[in-house]
């Protein structure tokens, strides 16, 4: 019961900051700030506001809907259209809905954690007003919206609420099809049998949908624009490649083999190292990592480890898609908690140093970024020195991760 009024209090008062932050000139200073609060969340609703009104989005060019402004081209999947839309709807998205996924989101993010002690509250604190996720916010992205289904998700035991909302967000955006990996361990009960006969079923009705407006998805995939992350948002094992290719004029495919190779050996290094230590642990009789498998905990970790190596390590991202890291969180401090095992322990001091550096990264981002525009090569250089160690302290925790990943799987 206490735990749960300390969860809401110090929700609550993250809530506060973040909106004192959101008004504040003290944001400037870490998070670009987009003209408009809230402005990636606003323009798919011009989308919705436009269909609504009969205009057809499937064109490449900017469209005028009435509304005394020219609408971007439309960037989602077809089915994003269906979404309900009228005035009254409108006005509750725009105004209500992007606070109600704040609050949320911040709640959310304290249950799963759960902080016991000083070291895991700032640990929370750190994670949810770092730079990244203010950004996140200041924009309100549609990986919020994820953030949160995805802890509703395995929560939720209604599994075909689950399944909608897994098929529904990877026919806007194709990477949240992740959502399905809750299909085999969202019942422990639920036999190999079912599990294909799930699989094989949802399969169908989402290869049926795509070739019902397969022309719709076909102009996606052909024409869609997708952001790209200049080097100051950048959240990509790709980045120190791309930096080390600007500073060092060093061939770009052979630095990607290179810190790719890196990445991979430091995985299985880790990897290793956990195996060895759950071998010890088994010795003595103790197999929880065996049974921690259909654990909220693990099955949060399976999902946001899916997220983040796929949007860390196969694309270019944005800096805000980092949220899905948090979700690893719970495991983490679940098992360092139960073994004190070092591995565990460090990934979380990882985690906190991490945070705290994206402020002074941040910092320098935003209040450098004029100068340097202007500066002589030496000083763009140690910016990007700045750059380089920011990348390094991205790849510490996920190399970890995947290889905690690897061998949950």
């Amino acid at each position: 019961m206490m735990t749960g009024l300390k969860n809401i209090f110090h929700s609550l008062l993250i809530f506060l900051l973040v909106a004192l932050l959101l008004h504040s000139k003290i944001l400037f200073n870490f998070v670009w700030v987009g003209p408009d609060l809230f402005g990636d969340f606003k323009m798919p609703l011009n989308w919705l506001e436009c269909h609504s009104l009969g205009f057809n989005l499937i064109t490449i060019e900017n469209i005028d809907c009435g509304t005394g402004k020219k609408i971007t081209q439309f960037n989602y999947g077809y089915i994003f259209l269906s979404t309900p839309y009228n005035n009254t709807l409108g006005t509750f998205y725009r105004v209500y809905l992007p606070w109600i996924l704040i609050i949320s989101f911040i709640y959310l993010t304290l249950k799963i954690i759960n902080p016991k002690n000083k070291l895991e509250i700032v640990l929370v604190y750190l994670a949810l007003l770092n730079p990244s996720t203010l950004l996140l916010i200041e924009r309100m992205q549609l990986d919020c919206l994820f953030y949160i289904a995805i802890i509703f998700t395995i929560y939720n035991r209604f599994y075909f609420v689950n399944w909608f909302l897994g098929f529904y967000f990877a026919l806007i955006k194709f990477y949240p099809i992740a959502f399905f990996i809750t299909i085999f361990v969202e019942n422990k009960n639920r036999s190999i049998k079912k599990i294909l006969i799930i699989i094989v079923s949802l399969t169908i009705i989402f290869s049926i949908y795509l070739y019902i407006n397969r022309e719709f998805y076909l102009f996606m995939l052909n024409n869609m624009l997708p952001g790209k992350a200049g080097y100051h948002f950048l959240y990509s094992l790709n980045a120190i490649p791309k930096i080390f290719k600007y500073v060092f004029h060093i061939k770009y495919q052979f630095l990607l083999l290179i810190f790719y190779s890196c990445f991979i050996f430091t995985t299985i290094k880790i990897y290793k190292k956990i195996n060895l230590e759950n071998t010890l642990w088994q010795k003595k009789g103790n197999y929880y990592l065996n049974k921690v498998i259909y654990t909220n905990d693990s099955k949060l970790f399976l999902i946001g480890g899916y997220f983040s190596i796929f949007l860390f390590v196969l694309v270019s991202s944005y800096a805000y898609k980092e949220i899905f890291l948090i979700l690893l969180i719970p495991l983490i401090l679940n098992i360092k908690n139960n073994y004190s095992d070092k591995i565990f322990t460090i990934l979380i001091y990882v985690f906190i140093f991490r945070y705290c550096y994206l402020f002074l990264y941040a910092y320098i981002n935003i209040t450098q970024i004029i100068q340097i525009m202007i500066a002589c090569y030496t000083y763009a250089y140690h910016h990007k020195s700045y750059m380089y160690m920011h990348r390094m302290v991205c790849i510490q925790p996920t190399c970890g991760i995947k290889s905690i990943f690897t061998y949950a799987v």
